[in-house]
């Protein structure tokens, strides 16, 4: 039911999960879930197929998290964008099926100086999904931010909708931003929005696949919209043209916009939790 391999080398082991309820694969580089499938639907997760697999380089897909910040290295230090969470290599701490066929896996990254903080990533993998991440701050206050990145599979990102943000303010990132429909989200080309505050339930409905993904947050005051539209993404090596169509980033953040100080030994969890249904169900 867990297997592990080793298909681009000994720094990149990944744990095959395979039950009743799902397959998924997840890399220890980054604690990062690569593919989720529950039983009998489309894939959850988009995997790049030009994803490259370097150390000290992201993975582009799956869910890559952002942690201990979000965006730009905060103190200007010139450490990675979007935190060390998605460069570094966690520890596999615990697995299990449980009975109804739910896996469930918790990984650790510890903190590597007292003043430092550490991190949990909760798993719970069937027809459902839940990620929990929790961070628990060192000796110094800690300016804190986070994100679960989450790459969606859709069927033609032009047919999918998000609702649930109606009246929720946003700040657009993307300079070559087209004109969107609004209340529901129709996305539409290069798109990079910061919604803040937000709702807790956001609905990504797929017209084509007739599926609807239902997002319940918890740790999390913001949410984040993405797609690099056709240009941008042409001139990624690891996205390519015409691969844009095939995701929508939909993400669960603590935004720095929400100026979240974690005081030392605090606790910060966040949750994002993943419901798969049939349009109109």
């Amino acid at each position: 039911m867990f297997k592990y391999s080793y298909p681009y080398g000994q720094d990149f082991p990944f744990v095959e999960i395979e039950t009743s309820q799902c397959s998924a694969r997840l890399s220890l580089y980054g604690a990062q879930l690569l593919d989720w499938t529950p039983k009998g639907q489309f894939p959850v997760l988009w995997m790049s197929p030009n994803a490259e697999f370097v150390a000290g380089k992201a993975i582009r897909g799956g869910v890559p998290l952002c942690w201990p910040w979000f965006g730009k290295d905060p103190t200007d230090g010139g450490r990675p964008s979007h935190g060390v969470a998605r460069v570094s290599l966690w520890s596999l701490v615990s697995s299990e099926v449980l009975a109804d066929g739910t896996a469930v896996l918790e990984l650790a990254l510890p903190a590597s100086r007292p003043e430092d903080p550490s991190s949990r990533l909760r798993l719970e993998l069937g027809q459902s999904l839940e990620m929990r991440l929790v961070t628990e701050n060192g000796t110094m206050p800690l300016p804190f931010s986070a994100a679960f990145h989450s790459y969606f599979s859709v069927s033609n990102y032009a047919r999918t909708v998000v609702t649930g943000l109606k009246d929720c303010p946003f700040t657009e990132f993307a300079a070559d931003a087209v004109p969107h429909r609004e209340s529901p989200l129709h996305p539409a080309g290069h798109i990079d929005r910061i919604y803040y505050p937000t709702k807790t339930v956001v609905h990504v409905a797929d017209l084509e696949w007739q599926r609807v993904l239902c997002l319940t947050r918890s740790g999390s005051n913001s949410l984040v919209v993405w797609n690099p539209g056709a240009e941008l993404a042409a001139g990624m090596a690891d996205v390519g043209a015409g691969f844009e169509s095939g995701f929508l980033c939909v993400e669960t953040v603590t935004a720095p916009q929400e100026e979240v100080v974690l005081a030392p030994g605090a606790v910060h969890t966040m949750i994002c939790r993943v419901a798969v249904s049939g349009i109109g169900c």
